[in-house]
Formats: C-alpha cells, structure tokens, sequence
C-alpha cells in the first residue's frame, strides 16, 4: 500500500510546487534503484546543491532549471524532504529539496521509472533494432561499416553494442536522447569522449573512434 501511495502521487499529483514548506511523510518518492523516478529536473531557475540535507549545509554547486539529475533517493528531515542527485554528466552531486524538483519526462512523453535495463539487455543480445553504422576504429582511418544492435529503454535511454569488421565491440550508453559515454576497453576508459546531433544524426567520438548513428535506429519512430 505505501508503494502504490508513492507512485500515485508521483504520477498523478506530482511533487510539491516550488515554495513549500512541508510534505507528509507518504510523500517521500523512493529512489530509483527502489522503483521511483529515473531522473528529476531542477524546477527553479537555480536550484542549490548541498553537502547535507539541510539549507545550512556548504554549497558544492547549482544547476540551472531544467538540468537533469538522476535520483539517488530523498529522505524526510524535519519536516522537509530532500533528495540526494547527481549530474547525468560530470561529477556533480549533493542534497536538493524536493519541491524544487519535478519528475523528468523524456522526448517519449514518459516519466522512466526504476533503473534502466537496455544495458543488461544488450549484454545478453536482447535487441529491438539491427542495423549498419559508419564508423572508424583508428584515428585517420576512413569511415567504414559496422553492425550494431540496439536495446531501448524508456525516457530516451538506450543501449548501442557496435561491432568493428576486426571483432573489436563496444557499447554506447545514450540517457534522455544524449550520449553520455561508452564502455571501458582496452583502448580507453570511455569518457574522453565528443558527442553532437547533427540534422538526425549522431555523431560521436570515443577517445580516437568515431561513430554515424541515425536518431531514429536508436530510439525508433
């Protein structure tokens, strides 16, 4: 019964406005690893990142309104809940109240919910989608094709395992319609990375590779 009381209010009702001062205690969303939302938005124009669950607490950063945090869990504290975040990028993370955050709803329409799974999907071969890249392995190496497979998930979040001609693998993680980063390998941690959507088309470097994906093989539509 406290699962579902949550879930209505998250889906049906939505947090608190920005201003509030308190919620029940039935309000408190749970985190995503627990089925709660996959991702807030910051829902003021600069939302103040602590390094406690408190307004006293030092500052470690703010983001402006809109910017996408991924949901670590929110806890009650005096009478306020606040919610432990992370950047989707970058390595920002501290403590924000929840009622100036709200829910992120993908390009989808929907609110993900519980973590993301085209990952472990990918790794077991589970696609929704094949098709061809064009790519390049090396740097200065003319762009050549590779087959890839393609896990979604929901919210714009997907999976991409691109395969080289030579054997080589690895796997693009997309969050919210972004590239964010691709699996370790030999070749690199998968982080130093450029990413930019261009006319439909993805077109992303990792460490000295380069990859051609078209928008729609990875989210369909």
């Amino acid at each position: 019964m406290f699962r579902a009381v949550v879930f209505l209010s998250l889906i049906c009702a939505g947090l608190p406005q920005a201003g509030a001062q308190s919620q029940p205690a039935a309000d408190v969303p749970p985190a995503a690893a627990e089925g709660g939302p996959r991702r807030w938005q910051a829902a003021v124009d600069t939302l103040v990142l602590r390094e406690e669950r408190s307004d006293a607490a030092p500052e470690v950063g703010a983001v402006a309104e809109g910017t996408l945090l991924s949901n670590q869990g929110c806890a009650m504290v005096e009478d306020r809940v606040w919610c432990e975040v992370r950047s989707i990028r970058g390595k920002l993370r501290g403590y924000a109240a929840a009622q100036d955050l709200r829910p992120a709803r993908g390009a989808d329409g929907v609110v993900p919910m519980g973590v993301d799974d085209s990952a472990r999907r990918a790794a077991r071969r589970d696609f929704d989608a094949r098709g061809e890249i064009s790519c390049a392995q090396i740097r200065g190496q003319q762009m050549q094709q590779c087959s890839v497979g393609v896990a979604r998930g929901s919210g714009g979040d997907a999976t991409v395992l691109v395969s080289f001609p030579n054997g080589f693998k690895r796997s693009l993680s997309f969050v919210h319609g972004e590239f964010i980063s691709a699996n370790a390998t030999m070749s690199g941690v998968g982080t130093d990375v450029d990413w930019q959507l261009d006319g439909g088309l993805h077109r992303i470097r990792v460490e000295d590779q380069r990859y051609e994906i078209d928008h729609a093989l990875i989210f369909g539509g």
